[in-house]
C-alpha cells in the first residue's frame, strides 16, 4: 500500500514538473526576418505565461477550426508587406501567436492541415489588435468535439475582434 501511494505521489509530482516546465519554456523568440515573437497556449499555464508579454506586443493571433472554435496548433504563417516582402514567417505555430510589426498594411497566409488562407489587416504599432483565424470545416466531426468546449474560445476573446475564416472545401 505504502508502495502504490508513493508511485502516485511520484506520478502527480513528474506531471506537475513537466506542467510548470512547459509555460517556464515561453519566451520571446525572433523569426529569420528579425521579428519578435511568442507562441503558446496549450494549457492553462502556457495560456497565462502568455498573458505577461501581451503588453508588449502589437498583434495576437489565434488559431481555431469549426464552428466550436476549438484551439489548433501546427499552423504555417507568412506575413507580406506592401511591396509583397515577407517580413515574417513560422512554421508549427501554437494556438495563440503574440508579434509586433510596425503600422503598415499586410497580408497573412496561414495553412492548417494542407489548407491555406490570405487575410488582410492596417496593423498600428500603437494599438493591440487581435485577430481570429478560423478553419471552417474540418475532416473530424465536430459534434465529437463537444467534450473539448475547455479548448474553446471564451466571449472575452472573441469580442472586438477582427475575424478571418476559410472554407476547406475551397
Amino acid at each position: 500500500m505504502l508502495k502504490q501511494w508513493s508511485l502516485s505521489i511520484a506520478l502527480v509530482v513528474a506531471l506537475f514538473t513537466s506542467s510548470a516546465c512547459r509555460a517556464d519554456e515561453i519566451a520571446i523568440q525572433q523569426d529569420a526576418n528579425g521579428v519578435s515573437y511568442v507562441t503558446g497556449g496549450i494549457g492553462s499555464e502556457e495560456v497565462e505565461a502568455l498573458e505577461s508579454f501581451k503588453k508588449q506586443f502589437n498583434l495576437y493571433f489565434l488559431f481555431s477550426e469549426g464552428k466550436i472554435g476549438r484551439l489548433v496548433d501546427d499552423v504555417n504563417i507568412s506575413i507580406l508587406d506592401a511591396k509583397k516582402q515577407t517580413v515574417f514567417s513560422l512554421e508549427h505555430a501554437a494556438p495563440r501567436l503574440l508579434l509586433s510589426l510596425p503600422t503598415g498594411r499586410y497580408t497573412v497566409i496561414a495553412s492548417y492541415q494542407g489548407n491555406s488562407q490570405r487575410y488582410t489587416l492596417n496593423a498600428n504599432a500603437k494599438k493591440h489588435q487581435r485577430v481570429i483565424l478560423n478553419w471552417k470545416n474540418t475532416t473530424l466531426d465536430e459534434d465529437s468535439r463537444e467534450e473539448n468546449r475547455q479548448d474553446d474560445v471564451t466571449p472575452d476573446e472573441i469580442k472586438n475582434d477582427t475575424r478571418a475564416a476559410v472554407d476547406s472545401a475551397s
